[in-house]
């Protein structure tokens, strides 16, 4: 069996609400920066976003993912689904330019363009629209 590298086993710990998980996938001087907010969140600033995301949706899935190794670690897109309370599900593709020291995430650049939201009706595969080719 394959051991899972640690970008997947911290997107799979996000998705399921596991913050110790999460941690444990990054190094203590992580950095995770959003482009909507462009600010660089240590670990301790970003759990509670990490936290709301738990929180605030019944679901969360990454799916669609199209990871490509780098020499300091993975881009990876993906299409970040969520379930809100009154069942709709929503989604909005992202892209991550991730650097890995020493096995774990030291930096997480997240690109998402919150207009690009969109709703995916049913029990649909999350896919964004144009997308469907690659």
């Amino acid at each position: 069996m394959l051991r899972k590298d640690v970008l997947e086993r911290f997107f799979e710990a996000l998705a399921a609400g596991d913050l110790a998980k999460v941690r444990a996938c990054c190094t203590a001087s992580a950095r995770f920066w959003h482009s909507f907010d462009q600010t660089a969140h240590d670990l301790d600033a970003i759990e509670p976003q990490w936290q709301a995301l738990a929180c605030d949706f019944s679901e969360v899935r990454f799916a669609d993912v199209r990871r490509q190794k780098t020499v300091s670690g993975y881009v990876q897109q993906h299409v970040m689904m969520v379930r809100r309370h009154d069942g709709r599900r929503i989604a909005w593709p992202a892209c991550v330019v991730v650097r890995i020291k020493d096995g774990r995430i030291s930096r997480l650049d997240e690109y998402i363009d919150r207009a690009g939201t969109f709703e995916i009706l049913g029990e649909g595969k999350p896919m964004a629209p144009g997308l469907e080719d690659i």
